[in-house]
């Protein structure tokens, strides 16, 4: 039984399918959808660095909603391939996710004088949890559609076909990301019943956790997508998810501090520095897309 779920997908000739293979493939991403995704995390990131020295920046604030909104934006405009590869309760899921984390922001970007509600806190980090948590679930989707596919006798590829890899992620890979994510998310949900205090600590250090979880699952699957999208950017884009997982640490060492605290700036700066490293990986992934397609 195969590894993987395929689909077949016509050639010109055996020789032909052959020289493919040798080839590199370009990433299946638009253009837009890439430059919409890089901007968000861009976006994303500037927001974090103006809130460093002014936690109470409207611009700052107004910047964490846009950027995420622009990832969804990005997802909303790859929705079909996402909806053929892993499917359309999965790629939904995704989508709705980064909606919640961009909305998890909204009440100060709307008002920062929120910030010194402990309930509007309460309400952040709950929309950012539910965001975590959807991604979770869409992994979980995947986990089961790969599943259901390895279950059905599918024949070979016949002569002439190239065959593509639908869900190339492995079991573990997968089960390990939603694993993550699902920690990290309840992480997040507990902060929103007790945003600060010595008892968030355990809440950060689920974080820490789910987050360090993301970053080995993706490290499982670097062979892959170092090949798809250029390892260079697979390994800066892997550097950021583990820089959150520092920032993570930190509010874990003083779970006291509230947002408008300067000891936020240091889980500021980790968030900045990951979001615009990941925007650096977009820029690699759309250079890659370039030079293989001219």
């Amino acid at each position: 039984m195969a590894s993987e779920t395929t689909e077949n997908l016509p050639s010109s000739s055996g020789t032909a399918a052959a020289a493919g293979a040798a080839r590199p493939e370009s990433p299946q991403v638009s253009y837009a959808a890439l430059g919409f995704g890089g901007a968000g995390f861009l976006l994303w990131a500037l927001g974090w660095f103006v809130l460093i020295p002014d936690h109470s920046s409207q611009l700052g604030w107004i910047l964490e909603v846009l950027g995420p909104l622009l990832i969804a934006a990005a997802l909303i405009m790859f929705i079909e391939s996402l909806v053929l590869r892993i499917g359309k309760g999965a790629a939904t899921l995704g989508i709705l996710g980064s909606i919640a984390l961009g909305f998890s922001t909204l009440p100060f970007g709307t008002n920062p004088a929120n910030l010194e509600s402990s309930s509007w806190v309460a309400v952040g980090y709950a929309l950012y949890g539910v965001g975590l948590v959807a991604g979770s679930g869409a992994l979980l989707l995947v986990l089961a559609r790969k599943e259901s596919a390895l279950a059905k006798s599918r024949p070979p590829c016949p002569s002439g076909c190239t065959c593509r890899e639908m869900i190339h992620s492995s079991f573990t890979s997968i089960t390990i990301g939603a694993i993550g994510l699902l920690t990290w998310g309840i992480g997040f949900l507990g902060l929103a019943v007790e945003p600060s205090g010595a008892g968030a600590s355990f809440e950060w250090i689920l974080a820490v956790v789910g987050s360090l979880l993301v970053s080995i699952a993706l490290t499982m699957h670097f062979e892959h997508l170092g090949n798809r999208y250029g390892r260079w950017a697979i390994i800066i884009g892997i550097a950021s998810a583990f820089i959150w997982s520092l920032g993570y640490l930190l509010q874990a060492v003083n779970p006291q501090a509230l947002p408008t605290s300067s000891w936020y700036g240091y889980l500021f700066l980790c968030y900045g520095i990951g979001h615009l490293l990941t925007a650096v990986t977009m820029v690699l992934v759309v250079r890659r897309k370039y030079i293989l397609e001219h």
